[in-house]
């Protein structure tokens, strides 16, 4: 049992208080989307345009001299720029000025001409001692023809090579006996740290700790930033990060260790120090808790997650089975309900939740077969009488895509046979024992139609199944309806069986029925080109899992009203496809219009591209499939938003901006016809900008596709709210603190 602790309380205290349960499994959320993290809050120093750290850890003399890869290869500064479809003038667009630089005594004379540091960390802005040393070695060559020098040559040489004033006495005897103490060692022949000799870290430690102005932190930190070797040194500025993020447990913050051995085991080499630069980063020049109320790391703080947890929620409650990546529970918690159980069987899908809805306890968010789980206890655990019990079973087996795909594997398929079909029944069964208030099922139109010619339609079994809920209990009126989500507000073609159970004591003053017909919403349509409204406007194989900018310009009244671009300043999940076959880049630059599919281009043209679809789009008067190729119009809503979109997105091809929607000769470019992003996806689904989607590439589509948008899930919830009474809407962003100021001896 841990104390009550308030927002009130200081990070560490917050911390300390955690269950041991949510801190191991926040913990290794995060180990299992490092790169997510290191990506993020890089960005987010980019998009604040503050001087960027020095410490390049891909153009290290040991890296290169390794030929590991290109220049900047783990630079995440560098990374990021090439995403953006920038390229970098220089060796590496982070500018350190040692980057490229050919021996590991560069950085650590940098370090000797450096002012004293309380961290570590604080040697990242140190970039004049760095310019120093480029600029010294540039004018001078080699260090043997330094250390050749007499005193006087050398401060001489050192004046000249600074853009300060003067260069102290004392930095001039520091870097004398550094390059007399390089000379004598026996670690290297000559005045170098190239080929130092294989030997204990700690050795390389003590022989940089001898020499004057470095201590043994730093030492620790050149042998990371320097000689590329994977060690986490000690560092009381990340350390407190460390601990905010959950990654170290606030009893090993002040330990006398030298480095964190645990965090170099959890993480591969290559990812060591590009955490660690940014974590440093952060620290430095933001603080090591939440920065502000927009804080773009703040899901992945566990301090945060704590705050969410301990605030007062007075919606009702809502468990939510068949979770996803948390669509509807997205939306009701915008109208206020108070989410408090979920499960999925996907773990990316969890993943994703997970970190969107940090006021729900790791626990409580499982991820698991819903048939293993003893589903009733757990859900009782958090929460004895749930309000609103929310699902949407797996779908496959009933959308279209799903059967076409299972009988093309076997001909013998039927969906009844299907156990992706019966899963409702774990939802009736949760049903039964829970007794809600109200219930809500959302699944495709495949539920409503008869499958095949059994005369069997699966709607008709759920149906059943709920009527029989009488017999023991408390029944339910039930209704459904087959609902265009482009009558919700959704700028998508998404046609979904909605069905809403209302308890039989709470229907004397409105029903089922009455409920859903209030669903619809009077307006215009919503069009895609509303919904990508701000997102940058990307060329083929442009964008990746952090954009760390935005456009310009006003947003729509779509992402206005729903607030979709509040929240963050950058760009999740914005990745598009390179679509390097030259098939497909002919079919979308020359052949396919707005509106066409492959079908047009056969049937509707003068038959000049046609032997490019070489797959079966039926005759010109009985069209098949014709949608494998189709190029969207950005005046229409989108089609459905499919989970397919993982295996590609010729379906959905977005044509170039400045060509279709708004004429902008001059920056027309064949190369922005290409398959939406996710985030595009996500946006037409109607999630927030700030909705942040975990695991791969073709897992974004995934999750993004099996969801329900939020929009409509809000909507669901508002036209709820009558009967169960949701409150107002908790504040998600209420922890912020006071960032520090970025140290630097520029």
């Amino acid at each position: 049992m841990t104390e009550s602790v308030t927002c009130s309380d200081s990070p560490m205290a917050l911390v300390r208080s955690a269950p041991t349960t949510e801190r191991d499994a926040h913990r290794q959320l995060l180990f299992d989307n490092i790169e997510f993290l290191i990506d993020t809050v890089t960005a987010a120093h980019v998009r604040k345009q503050e001087m960027n750290p020095v410490g390049c850890p891909g153009s290290t003399p040991e890296r290169l001299a390794r030929q590991c890869g290109k220049n900047g290869d783990d630079c995440r500064y560098a990374m990021l720029d090439s995403v953006d479809g920038e390229t970098a003038d220089t060796l590496c667009v982070c500018n350190d000025p040692l980057c490229g630089s050919d021996d590991p005594l560069d950085a650590v004379a940098a370090v000797v001409l450096g002012s004293a540091v309380d961290a570590p960390a604080e040697r990242f802005f140190q970039r004049q001692p760095r310019r120093t040393v480029r600029e010294l070695r540039e004018q001078h060559g080699s260090w043997e023809t330094l250390a050749s020098m007499d005193h006087d040559e050398l401060s001489e040489a050192l004046h000249g090579a600074s853009s300060l004033k003067g260069v102290s006495k004392d930095r001039v005897s520091r870097l004398e006996q550094l390059l007399v103490a390089v000379r004598e060692t026996d670690y290297t022949d000559g005045v170098t740290l190239r080929d130092f000799s294989r030997v204990r870290y700690q050795s390389y430690v003590d022989f940089l700790a001898s020499v004057p102005g470095i201590e043994q932190d730093d030492g620790w930190w050149l042998l990371q930033t320097a000689f590329d070797k994977p060690v986490w040194p000690v560092d009381p500025c990340v350390d407190e990060l460390l601990c905010t993020l959950g990654l170290l447990d606030p009893k090993d913050l002040h330990t006398s260790e030298s480095r964190r051995h645990a965090l170099e085991e959890e993480l591969t080499d290559r990812l060591i120090a590009p955490l660690y630069r940014a974590l440093a980063t952060h620290a430095v020049t933001a603080g090591t808790d939440v920065c502000s109320e927009d804080c773009e790391i703040r899901k992945f703080l566990l301090t945060h997650r704590l705050r969410q947890q301990q605030m007062e929620r007075n919606g009702p409650t809502v468990v939510d089975l068949f979770s996803g990546a948390g669509g509807l529970s997205c939306g009701l918690r915008q109208a206020g309900y108070d989410i408090r159980w979920a499960i999925d069987i996907d773990t990316d899908a969890v993943a994703t939740y997970r970190l969107n809805h940090p006021e729900i306890p790791h626990r409580n968010v499982v991820c698991g077969d819903i048939r293993e789980v003893n589903l009733t206890a757990r859900i009782q655990d958090a929460v004895s009488d749930p309000d609103l019990l929310v699902g949407g079973p797996p779908c496959q087996s009933l959308s279209k895509a799903g059967y076409r795909s299972r009988r093309g594997d076997d001909e013998d398929y039927s969906i009844l046979d299907d156990d992706r079909t019966t899963l409702y029944t774990q939802y009736v069964k949760a049903v039964e024992e829970l007794r809600p208030k109200a219930i809500v099922m959302e699944n495709v139109e495949g539920m409503v139609n008869e499958v095949g010619d059994t005369g069997i339609r699966v709607i008709d079994w759920v149906l059943e199944d709920l009527e029989l809920l009488s017999k023991t209990g408390p029944g339910y009126d039930v209704e459904y309806k087959l609902q265009d989500m482009t009558e919700l507000g959704v700028p998508q073609k998404r046609e979904r069986v909605l069905l809403v159970g209302i308890r039989d004591d709470l229907t004397e003053s409105e029903t089922a029925h009455d409920l859903l017909n209030k669903l619809s919403i009077e307006g215009k349509t919503r069009s895609i080109q509303q919904g990508l409204s701000g997102l940058p406007r990307l060329r083929r194989g442009e964008g990746g899992r952090v954009l760390p900018r935005t456009e310009r310009g006003s947003r729509s009244d779509f992402v206005r009203t729903h607030s979709l671009n509040s929240g963050t300043s950058l760009c999740f999940n914005h990745q598009a496809r390179e679509h390097p076959m030259d098939k497909d880049q002919i079919l979308f630059d020359e052949a396919l219009s707005p509106g066409d599919t492959g079908w047009d281009v056969k049937y509707n043209s003068d038959g000049e591209y046609s032997e490019y679809i070489e797959y079966d789009v039926g005759t010109a008067e009985n069209k098949r499939f014709g949608d494998k190729y189709r190029m969207l119009e950005w005046s229409e809503p989108s089609p459905t938003i499919v989970a397919h979109l993982a295996k590609d997105a010729n379906s959905y091809v977005l044509p170039d901006y400045y060509e279709h929607a708004r004429p902008s000769p001059d920056r027309a470019d064949p190369e922005r016809n290409r398959g939406i992003t996710p985030r595009e996806a996500a946006r037409l689904q109607s999630f927030s900008d700030d909705y942040i989607f975990l695991g791969s590439f073709t897992s974004w589509f995934k999750q993004i596709g099996n969801a329900v948008p939020p929009v409509a899930g809000k909507r669901i919830g508002k036209v709820l709210d009558s009967l169960i009474g949701a409150g107002a809407p908790f504040p998600i962003n209420s922890d912020a603190s006071n960032p520090g100021k970025a140290v630097s001896d520029d």
